[in-house]
């Protein structure tokens, strides 16, 4: 399971993916002085930013899941603004947040200038200060959610 999956199972059709910008992604990484990981890189490069719907947030509360929905992809600018900024009020400065939660908790890499196809995804609970790997990979991570019952 990848990113089109997603896409095609959390989406509206009448809303596509964002595209993202390479150029821009590459300048978000220089600002953050990090490598975002390959497998994430390249889904995002191919399929863009989706817009989950609430369909996400209502299966996940209908079947009692305990994972936190995914509410939003960050852009490459937005990267550097809600890191930056979470950063500020008490995020790991060791994080990188590329998502978020319905509640604005955060969903991360760890800052790496070593090229690795994969890199953990990290939950930030920003309510309680409290960091959770949640999966080995992005593709692992995205995978979850193209599991779930429908």
């Amino acid at each position: 399971m990848n990113l089109q999956d997603f896409i095609g199972l959390w989406t509206h059709h009448g809303y596509p993916p964002d595209q993202v910008n390479l150029a821009e992604l590459d300048a978000a990484e220089a600002q953050l002085q990090t490598r975002l990981p390959t497998d994430y890189r390249n889904a995002v490069l191919e399929f863009g930013l989706p817009r989950p719907t609430i369909a996400l947030l209502d299966t996940i509360v209908d079947h009692e899941l305990g994972l936190a929905d995914v509410s939003d992809f960050h852009a490459p600018k937005e990267i550097i603004t809600e890191t930056e900024g979470w950063r500020e009020a008490g995020m790991p400065r060791n994080l990188v947040a590329f998502g978020s939660d319905c509640c604005g908790n955060q969903f991360c890499f760890a800052v790496s200038d070593v090229r690795q196809p994969e890199q953990a995804v990290i939950f930030w609970d920003h309510d309680f200060n409290s960091v959770e790997t949640v999966a080995p990979s992005f593709t692992d991570w995205i995978g979850t959610y193209c599991t779930l019952p429908r």
